[in-house]
């Protein structure tokens, strides 16, 4: 078990970049030829490659996860979200801000794949995020579905710019993220949208949220929970207790863990 701080140079956003990678026990002395899934792992509103280390247990968590068998031995990657405003929402802005899904497309992922021992394919790469990379998660991996094969959702700002009312969506920065709500860039990112593309796609993601039922976003995941029912795409949704903090996200990682390790090992029941 390790923390690399891995430095990489983003041409999408021409800027020098850092990320955190968990390598699991055993990596260093493993067999070459050994390949390993990849799990990345993303930060909400005013967060940071650190967040999940610093405030989330993330690292005990796996270790204990993996050493128990919950979960198989995997690379974890806590990057940076772009690192722009209160929060970049891993989308290219309208605006001409920043390209940042494409710094985490083209220039985080390759870069991963490149310098570790992973195993480069849909089947063995996913994404989980808290809050603002809940929706990163499930949107990278719906815009993406040949690079992710799953995403699982803590507390996700699993919103429709389009259900967003006209004076809600002035006062945000969706406008420079979006652009306008009923246009074209808007609608080619919006997450209900999204998900009825990939309705019968072969590649369609897997896809896991939960929330707390005191949650602020509460509300938020049910009404996308009731909208993939409404189209019928597949997913495995849970909530509990606890509101919109890291108490609820550290003791609820291992859920979203457990699924994508369902995932990985290719059960049926998954996303159903």
């Amino acid at each position: 078990m390790a923390i690399h701080h891995v430095p990489f140079f983003s041409g999408a956003l021409y800027s020098r970049k850092t990320c955190c990678v968990y390598v699991p026990p055993g990596y260093d002395s493993s067999d070459e030829d050994t390949a390993y899934p990849v799990i990345y792992l993303l930060h909400g509103l005013y967060g940071h490659q650190l967040s999940w280390l610093q405030n989330g247990s993330a690292e005990p968590t796996l270790d204990r996860m993996i050493e128990s068998g919950e979960l198989r031995p995997c690379i974890v990657v806590m990057p940076d979200d772009g690192g722009y405003d209160h929060g970049t929402f891993y989308i290219d802005w309208y605006d001409g801000s920043g390209h940042f899904e494409q710094y985490f497309v083209y220039d985080l992922v390759p870069h991963i794949d490149r310098n570790f021992r992973t195993a480069a394919d849909r089947r063995h790469r996913v994404l989980s995020g808290l809050s603002m990379g809940g929706f990163g998660a499930c949107y990278l991996a719906l815009r993406h579905p040949d690079l992710f094969g799953a995403a699982a959702s803590l507390s996700g700002a699993l919103g429709s710019t389009a259900e967003f009312g006209e004076k809600e969506f002035a006062r945000s920065n969706f406008g420079r993220i979006v652009g306008p709500a009923g246009g074209p860039y808007a609608r080619e990112r919006d997450l209900y949208r999204l998900a009825e593309s990939k309705i019968g796609s072969p590649d369609r993601p897997a896809l896991y949220f939960n929330c707390g039922v005191e949650d602020y976003l509460h509300p938020m995941n049910m009404a996308f929970k009731r909208h993939l029912d409404a189209i019928g795409y597949p997913y495995r949704y849970e909530e509990f207790a606890g509101e919109h903090n890291w108490a609820y996200w550290t003791g609820h990682l291992p859920d979203a863990l457990r699924f994508l390790e369902d995932w990985f090992a290719g059960q049926s029941h998954v996303g159903s």
